[in-house]
């Protein structure tokens, strides 16, 4: 099968998968996908307020996605501040992408 035969949202998947690589520092508590076609949504959740080294990285990100596809589609990621002492959350209709390995959730 095609990577142009798979649901979109498999699509979505897959390409943040290969995106994601070397994009991963410490503080990064988890990403979460919202692919609602033709707006792929994004949040990035890190431990301590993004700067500009972090937005960089999630500008970086969406490049490659928006890559994977014609320009039908668009992205709208973003960086977030998300507290060690808050529980992650996926918002309606959001995917985890990627979460780290943290205690007692």
């Amino acid at each position: 099968m095609k990577f142009q035969e798979l649901p979109f949202h498999v699509q979505i998947l897959l390409s943040f998968q290969r995106a994601l690589w070397d994009m991963v520092t410490p503080a990064l508590r988890a990403v979460a996908v919202r692919p609602e076609g033709p707006i792929v949504r994004a949040r990035f959740l890190y431990e301590m307020e993004p700067g500009e080294a972090e937005r960089e990285i999630v500008a970086e990100v969406e490049a490659y996605v928006l890559a994977d596809f014609d320009e039908s589609i668009d992205a709208k990621f973003q960086a977030e501040h998300l507290p060690t002492e808050s529980i992650r959350v996926a918002e309606p209709d959001e995917q985890w992408v990627y979460r780290r390995c943290e205690s007692d959730e």
